[in-house]
């Protein structure tokens, strides 16, 4: 690759900024930052609607020569990293830098805590050193950090569906990520009284060996944090070649699976073996009568199977200031 001639494409989700005053002020400083002392090629565009950055980011790398090199700027949370993901996947001068400005960044969380102003700095990303990471393809969708089914997955639909009512509202308040963090707890609660969501069965092989049982949430976890302030699957690094995936088995009641659930978003799921059980693998298969309610980096779909391979060394990912993935406990012996 011709480091020299590589080329910068921003995508940016305008519903991450709290007005388009404060989206406009980021493109100008994108520009007088690359004008003043990067001095690079820089192209910006702002999605319009979901998965329009696929097309946008495929048919703009595909116009370069092989060997020069395209770094592609997230700007946003993680829905608009989902779509940079997608869009980039398979080219090989092709690379991606998250840039934080959405309701949740978690996948960047897994280079450590307190980073967002390391990952906002434009210059430190521009020539930030790459890190080779593992990626989960999900189906027809690839996955930075974790795919979940179940509960976790119903309580986003639900969260996301509430946000969606407030699109009237100020945006101080409906972009507001504590409000956001409130809504998915209480789709949570939701779900767990929901006994056919909470008790779902499936049939499930891991690597070819059968898992199958009634689960409350099936965690597929590239990296350890998700629900912008949660660390569920806390073995889980992202360039280790595999996946770490938290079954949380059947319990009695509601009120028994929220006792569960607190301790379980902070990591603390070993104080329950009755009710998880974590495993190590490549290939996850997902079968079940009734339909399945995936989530896939924060976005919502739904199928009567899944089937979950995790890529290793798939994308390159910008590390600014030299960063790696920080292993926040000791690689499961599973």
């Amino acid at each position: 690759m011709n480091e020299r001639l590589r080329k910068h494409l921003f995508i940016i989700n305008p519903i991450s900024f709290g007005s388009k005053v404060e989206m406009d002020a980021f493109i100008a400083d994108v520009h007088n930052r690359f004008a003043s002392t990067i001095k690079a090629d820089h192209h910006i565009h702002v999605s319009h609607f979901p998965r329009d950055a696929i097309r946008t980011i495929r048919r703009y790398i595909t116009q370069m020569e092989p060997d020069v090199p395209v770094r592609v700027y997230a700007v946003g949370g993680d829905g608009i990293l989902f779509d940079c993901l997608n869009g980039l996947i398979g080219l090989p001068n092709a690379e991606l830098a998250t840039v934080p400005y959405g309701h949740t960044n978690d996948f960047m969380r897994a280079f450590g805590e307190g980073l967002r102003d390391v990952f906002r700095n434009i210059p430190l990303q521009a020539a930030a050193p790459l890190v080779t990471t593992d990626i989960l393809h999900c189906g027809s969708n690839y996955a930075m950090n974790l795919c979940t089914v179940g509960i976790e997955s119903a309580a986003l639909f639900k969260a996301v569906y509430r946000q969606r009512q407030m699109r009237k509202w100020p945006s101080f308040i409906k972009n507001n990520a504590r409000i956001y963090n409130f809504m998915y707890i209480l789709g949570g609660v939701d779900a767990m009284f929901n006994k056919k969501t909470r008790n779902q069965e499936y049939t499930i092989s891991i690597d070819g060996k059968d898992a199958s049982g009634a689960y409350v949430s099936i965690n597929i976890a590239n990296g350890p944090c998700c629900g912008g302030d949660k660390t569920e699957v806390v073995t889980a690094v992202p360039d280790d070649g595999f996946m770490d995936i938290l079954l949380f088995r059947r319990v009695k009641g509601p009120f028994e699976g929220l006792v569960k659930i607190a301790p379980y978003t902070v990591g603390h799921y070993d104080r329950f073996p009755a009710n998880f059980t974590l495993k190590r693998g490549k290939v996850i298969t997902i079968r079940s009568s009734s339909p399945l309610t995936i989530n896939i980096d924060g976005e919502v779909f739904y199928d009567t199977k899944l089937t979950v391979e995790l890529i290793p060394a798939a994308v390159k990912i910008a590390a600014p200031n030299n960063l790696s993935y920080c292993r926040r406990c000791a690689a499961p012996d599973v």
